[in-house]
């Protein structure tokens, strides 16, 4: 029994020590022909021997100068000569092939022509494309100019001219309180002037300061002008609404306030009883008065009783 397991074991032995060598074998054959593959797929003509080609002096060249068929059998011949193989010769035509083929799909790839500088398909404007000008045309061109020029110059000045002579030539308004002045509306008196009293505003609910002689009118109703005048200002405020100013000469303004309809424009000149506007609705400053119209007179800046002037 105890041979028949020494047997047993030193087969099993035989059979591992057997087989470990056949894998080894087996992987040592292997990577032996996957090497040899690799050399022969790498070797397909295409390599380039940069030894044999740095001792060319003319190789550095072949893309810049596209050599032709000769060059290759002259480069051919000086490899032969300083004792290359005609294998390496080959090997550099290849290349040389290589690197035209290379520089012809690069030229393939470019969607326009290379253009060298002087060439007659680059285009400069004024230079290129016939809109340069002769020195006689330019001077032609600076006369012309010139003329165009003088004769707007001429009807510029002929406009400012026209202007000047057409200009509103301002009147020199006088107004002295013998004159008088013509009622705006045609309404009793709302609220008098009174800047020596208080007077008691319905809407405000207090007494206060009137530089102004308030009239009631009705909404739509025409406002005159008191007397000959310049319109020096037009405005609006919170509380007297839109309003126009008069400029009556002799340092006298009047003022007029709760305008609707304003019919006449800065600076133009009316006539006493000429229509100004027309009577607006009251601002909330006046809600409970109703509607109504606002005259003031100042002299040189200080307010005058009006009532005495109608």
């Amino acid at each position: 029994m105890k041979r028949n397991r020494k047997n047993s074991i030193r087969k099993e032995r035989i059979i591992m020590i057997a087989s470990s060598a056949f894998v080894l074998t087996a992987l040592t054959l292997t990577g032996i022909y996957m090497k040899e593959g690799n050399v022969e797929s790498k070797d397909d003509g295409y390599t380039i021997d940069f030894t044999a080609l740095d001792e060319q002096e003319n190789i550095t060249d072949i893309a810049q100068n596209n050599q032709s068929t000769e060059s290759g059998h002259s480069l051919q011949e000086n490899m032969e000569g300083n004792g290359q193989s005609a294998l390496a010769g080959e090997e550099g035509l290849d290349a040389q092939d290589n690197i035209l083929q290379d520089d012809q799909v690069l030229e393939d790839d470019l969607d326009y022509m290379p253009m060298e500088a002087g060439s007659s398909l680059v285009e400069i404007p004024g230079l290129t494309d016939g809109s340069a000008l002769t020195q006689n045309e330019e001077e032609l061109l600076a006369q012309e100019s010139g003329q165009e020029d003088g004769e707007t110059g001429s009807e510029t000045d002929s406009a400012q001219t026209d202007a000047k002579e057409s200009a509103v030539i301002l009147k020199e308004l006088s107004f002295s309180e013998s004159e008088g002045l013509i009622r705006p509306v045609s309404g009793q008196v709302l609220l008098p002037y009174s800047m020596d009293a208080s007077v008691y505003f319905a809407t405000l609910d207090q007494y206060k300061y009137n530089p102004a002689v308030i009239f009631s009118a009705e909404e739509g109703a025409s406002v005159a002008a008191c007397a000959e005048g310049r319109v020096v200002n037009i405005f609006e405020n919170e509380e007297i609404g839109h309003a126009v100013t008069l400029d009556l000469g002799s340092g006298y303004q009047a003022t007029y306030g709760q305008l609707g309809e304003i019919q006449v424009t800065l600076d133009s000149y009316v006539n006493a009883g000429d229509i100004i506007a027309t009577v607006a609705a009251p601002t909330k400053y006046f809600s409970v008065e109703g509607s109504n119209l606002y005259f003031e007179l100042t002299k040189d800046g200080a307010c005058v009783n009006p009532e005495s002037l109608f």
